[in-house]
């Protein structure tokens, strides 16, 4: 009978355990919708009203919208995935084309560590790939945050960002310029 009760409580902790997993919840998009979503308070009001500016001129002349989603706690999911579901919870990009791109930014919490991930859609995938975004993270990105300078940081992400979208140099141009 012990055996069975000790069995009954793993099952019982496996499935509360993919309840937890599966209840896992992802901001909403807040209303109005804004391209620089700060629920962590890390930029000052000045410096996100500055990148959403920058940001929704980009998107009025490209159709291609940028996102910053800078968050405490991840809900549980790698911050790729997390990434990605905001672009499609949200609709980040303009619908059929596929042109959306997230910057999510976790921030250090207690012991946690902060985590930095850039998920172009695969309409923008040609003009930023994958390994071109983290390179992004690396170079324009952690520089400027290990200065604690996260207005800094994201600003010339975006600006390269941008520049690869409008086709100012290629992935291959910005590959070669950052070694």
């Amino acid at each position: 009978p012990k055996r069975n009760t000790k069995l009954s409580l793993f099952v019982r902790a496996l499935l509360m355990g993919t309840i937890v997993v599966s209840g896992q919840s992802l901001p909403e998009r807040p209303t109005p919708p804004r391209l620089v979503n700060d629920f962590a308070g890390l930029l000052s009001s000045q410096e996100a009203n500055t990148l959403e500016n920058k940001l929704v001129l980009f998107n009025d002349s490209s159709s291609t919208q940028i996102a910053i989603v800078i968050v405490k706690d991840l809900e549980g999911y790698v911050i790729e995935e997390y990434a990605q579901r905001i672009g499609e919870k949200w609709g980040v990009g303009q619908k059929g084309k596929n042109n959306g791109l997230v910057i999510v930014v976790k921030t250090k919490t207690g012991s946690g560590r902060g985590e930095v991930f850039i998920k172009p859609a695969y309409g923008l995938e040609g003009a930023v790939p994958d390994l071109i975004a983290a390179q992004i993270v690396d170079d324009e990105i952690l520089p400027a945050f290990r200065q604690e300078d996260y207005y800094k940081g994201l600003d010339k992400a975006t600006n390269t960002i941008i520049s690869l979208v409008r086709g100012e140099y290629t992935a291959d141009q910005y590959a070669k310029k950052a070694k």
